[in-house]
């Protein structure tokens, strides 16, 4: 196209009236000066015909050809004939978008709006109406800021939460189809271009939103509010459904607005609760305040008692040690005699009523300053300060001496109760809070072994203060190995005649701080004590569980034998967790077996048969242990439904010297035979012992003599 078919009569073209109109050399500059700008320019008359236009115009629509003197709507109907359909889509989609068109140019407001172009790029169009009805248009290339657009829907269009980017004017440029659906609930179509209150307006109208927002006006006051608060706004917002959501605006710099809406109703829902009780607290400030009050006096107090509790206790007392007054400090551990008996025969209800009575009767005794704290079941601590030796003991005493003629009421029942006191001095820089308490804990211990009723000063020069800290010693360590787990489970082998392995016996170890393995005749009393067993036994059940696992996938008829006690047996929470157990693994009563030991333990013995028969008709073979040793083994296979005996070690040991244990051995293998049992024998170590428990008629054997223990997975990867 010539520059003069460009410029029309601004260039020397003949005007549509026909005039001849000169062209100066200000006009030649102003043609100029147009083909310099970077957006395409177009003036069009006041009968809509274009008069004059730039050469970015005709490199925005080379395939227009020459527009002079064309109407806009000739212009637009070659524009859009030429653009690609996929841009536009179909006819009646082409002629609403050419409607459209027409009527924002007839409009000419000078607001922007965007068309596409035949190269499928796009330009936005601004076009503003002269007083005189001339039309100014100018087209900006915007085609790269298109792209970008489109690559930035695309990514917002993969995220789960609602997008939106607002003008300064809180109109829509871009959301994503997140937002669409949660506007799409009450029908309402999200769309570019569209003020967000209109749109809130009209949702809130629709039922999109829960009461009290629900009402438009109230709604738009609501989030008007808060998006003028701050750069960064976070608020909530109920849905009629019962969905929330988390609406999060942030203001750039540009003055345009970034909107986040996640859909928090999980998290709602799981702090229903919480909210509704801080609101509850933030309405009854006093409430709240007695609350904490409350809350501060339990994590002190004993619930029980009242007393000051073991945490209290330490509080004080390690207040008092770092004051650096320790040669006049006292603690005193007191125990209440026989008080499991007093707990089983009563009932929980009425020992509670017990204990409660012996802390008001312990408290009477005591001076103002000194502490009394409820530190275990029936145990009580006492802080004495500022006495010396002889003072510390004249009260212990006299509460020892006072508890003699007192009578105690608990479930409405009257009780003589003793009193087992155990007291340590705080010697300067040699003792620790808990230190102190053990050791006291410790001379209570000697007091209640050297018979129980006394007061016990903790002396390590007495050896039964030594012997006793060494059994709690004990204790410690074998809490301190269930938290580290420093237990092992090792195998002996359990052999026919032929010296063919039948199975195991399943053996606990214990490793100290230091890895060195440590004698269960230790670690086992001390355990019991704690009442520990029940854990251990369980720890040990799903060990063996597990190694009758590898036999069964073995396929040698082989199995592991596992100890497990009287007391632990007759446990219903121990029952349900070895059944569990059991039941998660099919078939595999067939590879284990139980040792029942400690039968001297038994206090129900209808319970803990009932669970015996239990284990049995599952196929679990029960094995009487320790058989031999101590006096009810005969009283024990009377009463107990058993598959077997094994015959304890040291009386293997000591049948080749001792007759009775012969005769023990003769009469165990007649009633095992007469009885249809199988019978063990442990402990045979040597090669005579072997031939006499064959001459007896024994015929499977347990002993270092075939097998010294040893960890499990040696053991099995030895015998495979």
């Amino acid at each position: 196209m010539s520059k003069a078919g460009r410029s029309g009569y601004l260039s020397g073209s003949e005007p549509p009236s026909g005039r001849a109109v000169a062209a100066p050399a200000r006009l030649i500059g102003l043609n100029a000066a147009l083909d310099a700008m970077s957006e395409g320019f177009a003036l069009f008359d006041d009968a809509d015909r274009l008069v004059v236009h730039n050469r970015r115009l005709e490199e925005l629509f080379p395939y227009l050809g020459n527009m002079q003197g064309l109407t806009f709507a000739e212009i637009a109907a070659h524009e859009m004939a030429s653009v690609p359909q996929n841009a536009l889509g179909e006819i009646d989609e082409r002629q609403a978008v050419l409607a459209e068109r027409l009527q924002r140019h007839d409009l000419a407001d000078g607001e922007p709006f965007d068309v596409p172009l035949a190269g499928g790029g796009y330009a936005r169009v601004r076009e503003r109406r002269t007083r005189e009805g001339w039309i100014v248009s100018t087209w900006t290339d915007i085609s790269q800021h298109k792209l970008a657009e489109r690559k930035l829907l695309e990514a917002i269009g993969g995220i789960s939460e609602g997008f939106l980017l607002l003008d300064p004017g809180e109109r829509v440029l871009l959301f994503n189809e997140r937002m669409a659906q949660i506007f799409g609930r009450a029908g309402v179509s999200f769309e570019a271009g569209r003020r967000l209150p209109d749109l809130l307006r009209q949702a809130a109208q629709k039922g999109l939103f829960a009461e009290p927002i629900n009402d438009p006006e109230h709604l738009i006051a609501f989030m008007g509010a808060r998006l003028g608060e701050a750069e960064d706004r976070r608020f909530e917002i109920p849905l009629r459904n019962g969905d929330w959501m988390l609406v999060s605006h942030h203001r750039m710099a540009d003055g345009n607005t970034v909107g986040i809406w996640t859909d928090v109703t999980a998290q709602k829902k799981r702090e229903t609760e919480l909210v509704l009780l801080r609101s509850q607290l933030e309405q009854q400030s006093e409430a709240l305040a007695e609350f904490a009050r409350l809350i501060a006096r339990q994590a002190r107090s004993d619930l029980l008692t009242g007393l000051p509790n073991r945490f209290a206790l330490e509080e004080r007392l390690d207040g008092v040690l770092r004051d650096g007054q320790t040669w006049r400090i006292w603690v005193g551990f007191i125990d209440i005699d026989h008080f499991k008996g007093v707990n089983d025969a009563l009932g929980h209800a009425a020992a509670d009523d017990l204990l409660r009575d012996v802390a008001h009767f312990l408290r009477g005794l005591l001076r103002a300053d000194d502490m009394l704290a409820r530190v275990g079941g029936d145990e009580f601590a006492v802080l004495l300060t500022e006495l010396d030796e002889s003072e510390a003991l004249r009260i212990m005493r006299r509460i020892n001496a006072a508890a003699h003629g007192h009578i105690f009421v608990g479930g409405g029942q009257s009780f003589s109760l003793t009193l087992s006191i155990g007291l340590v001095h705080a010697s300067p820089g040699s003792h620790s809070v808990s230190s102190l308490l053990a050791t006291s804990d410790t001379a209570c211990r000697v007091a209640k072994e050297a018979g129980r009723d006394r007061v016990q000063l903790y002396d390590l020069s007495d050896p039964r203060v030594h012997v006793t800290q060494q059994r709690m010693s004990w204790a410690e360590r074998v809490r301190l190995a269930l938290e580290h787990d420093r237990f092992e489970l090792h195998l002996q082998a359990i052999v026919d005649a032929e010296r063919s392995v039948l199975g195991y016996e399943a053996l606990l170890r214990m490793r100290d701080e230091n890895g060195v393995y440590c004698s269960p005749a230790h670690f086992l009393p001390a355990a019991r004590r704690l009442g520990l067993m029940g854990r251990i036994d369980l720890w040990v059940c799903r060990q063996a569980i597990a190694v009758a696992t590898q036999l069964l996938a073995r396929d040698r008829q082989q199995y592991v034998s596992v100890n497990i006690g009287a007391g632990t047996l007759a446990d219903p929470a121990f029952q349900r967790n070895f059944v569990g157990m059991l039941d998660m693994t099919a078939g595999i009563e067939h590879a284990l077996r139980v040792e029942i030991t400690e039968t001297e333990e038994i206090d129900d013995l209808q319970h803990t048969v009932a669970f015996l028969d239990v284990l049995r008709q599952r196929g679990l073979k029960l094995y009487l242990d320790d058989f031999g040793h101590g006096y009810n083994s005969f009283e024990a296979l009377k009463q107990l439904p058993v598959d077997g005996i094994k015959i304890d070690w040291t009386v293997t040991r000591d049948m080749m010297d001792d007759p009775i244990n012969e005769a023990l051995i003769k009469a165990a293998i007649f009633i095992s035979q007469s009885l249809g049992l199988e019978l063990v024998a442990e402990g045979v170590e040597r090669e005579a012992q072997l031939d006499k428990l064959r001459s007896l008629g024994a015929v499977i054997y347990q002993g270092f003599l075939f097998h010294r223990p040893e960890a499990a997975r040696r053991a099995l990867a030895g015998a495979g």
